[in-house]
């Protein structure tokens, strides 16, 4: 298994996993998923695990990291969802482009499904997920005033929900740790 290799890298977060080969198995499908969707159908591409299986860059293991952290953040931010929060405080550019990003998925679905082309879905995922990455280092919930931080957990998980649903279209379950 190449994912549990990886995942070895990191004996603390390891431990909070329950199913270590379960989680390293949805890795591995993420990982080989991702590099075929990732081209054109027509485009043909050279398989190497070293290059598919890390966490950095436009892999599956990325895609899955960017759902595990933002689960992550719904379960240590210390506070809660509310559907009613205040969205007209999210300001910050790094918060309107997740909005944004979020707010394309439904075209992005309709335009997989007419050019029949899921390579479409990939970019999506890269760009939400890159968009999620620059936001959480200036987005910051704990901490923040109330109304801020329940509008922002509202942001993040929205973007949570985006990501899982935009991975389940291409036969990914995502993870909530790894």
């Amino acid at each position: 298994h190449k994912m549990i290799e990886k995942m070895n890298e990191n004996t603390e977060k390891l431990k909070e996993i329950d199913d270590v080969e379960g989680t390293a198995d949805k890795l591995g499908l993420a990982a080989v998923i991702v590099q075929d969707l990732s081209a054109k159908r027509i485009k043909d591409y050279k398989f190497e695990w070293s290059r598919i299986t890390t966490f950095n860059g436009e892999t599956g293991p990325y895609l899955q990291y960017a759902h595990a952290r933002l689960c992550s953040i719904k379960r240590k931010a210390g506070v809660d969802v509310n559907p009613n929060a205040n969205t007209s405080l999210l300001v910050e550019p790094e918060a309107l482009a997740i909005a944004a990003a979020i707010a394309r998925l439904p075209g992005v679905v309709m335009q997989c499904a007419k050019s029949v082309e899921p390579n479409t879905m990939v970019t999506y995922l890269f760009d939400l997920a890159n968009a999620v990455s620059r936001a959480q280092t200036v987005l910051k919930v704990k901490g923040a005033d109330a109304p801020v931080a329940e509008a922002r957990m509202l942001l993040f998980d929205c973007a949570r929900q985006a990501l899982a649903n935009a991975l389940r279209l291409l036969g990914i379950t995502p993870v909530e740790r790894m």
